[in-house]
């Protein structure tokens, strides 16, 4: 009798998704949260500092407010509008000159369809990140591409130019934490240093099956030749923000 030999053909594992694929989840998950939540109000804690040398605080100034930021897209461009009411306001002693940093909790959008072919990426090795497993991603900005943020001094607008690392949920690609710097020297207007780290943690919304990963802390680091700054925002107790009018017509008499 022959001897009949039968190979078993053994299914192969599915490897971890390529990069582009990775960049698409990650784009499509920002770009879902500002189509449905166009507007987004919670409380913003600002901790604005100016370091001595060493980088003790020389001077603090501690600020409470209702935050309202919305964005608008229309075609290869999104709008972003920030409104803060102030709630109340600590300082300590003396008077220094303070940083003021506006933005940073949006910097996610650099994962934006919209603003993608403006950064080249890199996938670095996989970390775990408070019991979870995350996907780290460096990115830089490509010279000369368009800038989600500026630096705005006086009267005058220079683009920032990004480069850094993002940390995303391997399970949903949420972004859970971004780390960026300067990605090309600022020297010539002064600028020696500028870092931002953001943080970013589950946010569940009334009526909503649907659980968002929304920026809680954002500290940002910037330096002079002679001052050094240090800005901490705090966010917390998100809500939607809705505006309700109501037209009434009135039969002429």
């Amino acid at each position: 009798m022959p001897l009949l030999l039968l190979l078993a053909t053994i299914p192969a594992h599915a490897g971890p998704p390529a990069l582009p694929t990775i960049l698409d989840h990650v784009g499509q998950q920002v770009s879902n949260f500002w189509n449905y939540f166009p507007a987004v109000t919670c409380t913003e804690d600002v901790t604005q500092a100016k370091l001595r040398e060493k980088g003790k605080p020389l001077f603090e100034q501690r600020t409470s407010y209702d935050y309202l930021i919305l964005l608008h897209s229309s075609g290869t461009e999104i709008a972003v509008d920030e409104s803060r009411i102030e709630k109340g306001q600590k300082s300590s002693k003396g008077k220094a000159s303070l940083l003021l940093t506006d933005g940073f909790a949006i910097l996610a959008l650099i994962f934006h369809p919209i603003y993608q072919s403006s950064y080249e990426f890199k996938e670095l090795p996989d970390e775990t990140l408070n019991g979870r497993r995350v996907i780290r991603i460096e990115f830089h900005q490509v010279a000369g591409s368009p800038s989600p943020s500026v630096l705005r001094l006086g009267e005058r607008e220079y683009p920032l130019q990004w480069r850094g690392t993002a940390w995303i949920d391997a399970d949903s690609y949420a972004i859970v934490r971004i780390q960026a710097g300067l990605g090309d020297s600022m020297e010539e207007v002064g600028l020696l240093q500028l870092n931002a780290d953001v943080t970013y943690s589950t946010t569940p919304f009334a009526n909503s099956s649907t659980t968002y990963w929304l920026p809680s802390r954002a500290v940002i680091e910037a330096a002079t030749k002679r001052q050094h700054w240090s800005n901490t925002h705090v966010f917390s107790n998100y809500r939607r923000f809705n505006v309700e009018t109501e037209v009434r017509t009135q039969a002429p008499k």
